[in-house]
């Protein structure tokens, strides 16, 4: 009797032995197809064609991908001549001295002065264009930006010489092309095709003078009042007490005298 159970022991344990070393057969060969599998599909990707290294620069910079344009707008002022031939009155050369001083910030190209052509409007503008042109000078356009030019069209209200200059408007990028889906691996690691768009549009809708984004502006002149506060505080004048070196500011460096 306890031999038979030795059998029975001894076959149910070689059953079982041979069934895990056939399911470990099954298991590295199901391993190994992956792997054949895997390496098959990445061979076939190394074979796609990639980017170089400049397109792939310019996809991941939004102001290449997503670029501002710009187009032109003409902007003028109109300066009625008085029929008397006196020039112009105070508000006149105002509004001109303004206008200059925006054709100096935002400006592309020449500015033109455009005078009545016929007998009897150019009499009358004949001071008013003197005026405007010294107006011109003192304001620090040069000379050879100015263009000069007569029409014989006359204004609606009569005689008028016309300033008038080109300037930048920013035109932002059409923004929501989604073409490709986001989920999908990206072996260039290139952002998606909207990526800084919203940052471009907003950029260019909001900017308040277009020429700022093609070129630098020139600087202005300093403040006096700061200059004048910094140069003080640098050279210690205007405070009590600097001539002995140890005093503080605004204190007295004096010892008291006992009473």
């Amino acid at each position: 009797m306890n031999a038979q159970r030795k059998k029975v022991y001894v076959r149910s344990g070689a059953a079982r032995g041979a069934g895990a070393v056939a399911q470990a057969a099954h298991v590295s060969a199901l391993l190994a197809g992956v792997l054949l599998a895997g390496a098959a599909l990445s061979g076939c990707r190394e074979h796609e064609p990639r980017l170089d290294n400049i397109s792939a620069a310019t996809l991941t910079q939004p102001d290449k991908r997503h670029p501002i344009n710009f187009s032109r707008r003409t902007e003028a002022l109109y300066v009625e001549v008085a029929s008397d031939g006196f020039g112009l009155s105070d508000n006149q050369a105002t509004d001109v001295f303004r206008f200059l001083d925006r054709y100096k910030s935002e400006a592309n190209g020449r500015l033109r002065l455009t005078a009545p052509a016929s007998v009897r409007g150019h009499m009358a503008a004949s001071k008013s264009f003197r005026d405007i042109e010294a107006l011109v000078e003192r304001s620090g356009v040069p000379d050879d930006a100015v263009e000069r030019t007569r029409t014989r069209g006359t204004d609606r209200y009569g005689p008028a010489v016309k300033l008038s200059y080109d300037r930048s408007i920013a035109v932002p990028p059409p923004c929501g092309s989604w073409p490709e889906d986001l989920g999908r691996v990206d072996r260039e690691r290139i952002p998606y095709e909207n990526f800084g768009c919203a940052s471009q549009r907003n950029l260019a809708i909001t900017v308040a003078n277009a020429r700022d984004l093609q070129v630098p502006q020139q600087e202005t002149p300093r403040s006096s009042e700061v200059r004048s506060a910094s140069w003080s505080k640098y050279t210690g004048s205007g405070q009590s007490g600097s001539a002995s070196g140890g005093g503080q500011p605004g204190k007295s460096t004096t010892p008291a005298t006992s009473q």
